[in-house]
């Protein structure tokens, strides 16, 4: 009898192993003869899934990120908080979420990768980047508009704050000794200069 096989798990154990062997060797030192050891099938196999190392990679990207929105819009969509509070909560809640299960981490280390190696799926990767900061964006925009963030560039803090948000991460996974929770307060600080 055929063993029965789940594509989509499949497929998100080849991305796994995929990300692991990124991380460690880089996009461009990584070959799918090394993706398929690490997942223990033949390369032919995982032609089944994906056509070939730049998918794989796409596929990634496209994971993270929608993960990451999918966790950003259950911290702020179904919140009746005001912009401002949104947003308080919001970054704290991606910091917790993202060094418990090192997602966005592994975002910015790819990111880094691919700037390194000159990779043309920089761009897509920036283009994810640019959504999640236009999802703050919005709620600053939103913030001055209801008068409970106090007028400026919104799009210069949306930055900033997304910008934040990634050297903070950076800068736990390297000093992962020290304690989050006294940089939350920190920048709980930081963002009490947004209100009006």
């Amino acid at each position: 009898m055929p063993k029965i096989v789940n594509y989509e798990e499949k497929k998100q154990m080849i991305m796994k192993k995929s990300m692991e062997s990124f991380l460690k060797k880089g996009v461009h030192g990584t070959h799918l003869v090394d993706i398929a050891n690490a997942c223990k099938m033949g390369r032919t196999t995982i032609y089944q899934y994906f056509r070939n190392k730049d998918q794989i990679l796409e596929y990634t990207i496209q994971n993270l990120f929608q993960d990451l929105r999918v966790d950003i819009r259950e911290t702020v969509l179904d919140d009746k908080d005001n912009p401002y509070e949104k947003i308080r909560k919001l970054i704290p809640a991606i910091v917790k979420l993202y060094l418990k299960n090192q997602k966005m981490i592994v975002l910015v280390d790819l990111w880094l990768i691919l700037i390194r190696e000159n990779n043309p799926m920089v761009r897509q990767l920036n283009e994810h980047m640019e959504e999640t900061r236009n999802i703050f964006q919005g709620m600053l925009e939103e913030g001055i508009k209801e008068g409970v963030i106090r007028p400026m560039n919104a799009e210069s803090m949306a930055f900033t704050l997304y910008a934040t948000i990634e050297s903070f991460l950076l800068h736990m996974a390297i000093h992962q000794e020290q304690e989050v929770s006294e940089h939350i307060e920190s920048l709980d600080m930081l963002l009490e200069g947004l209100k009006a």
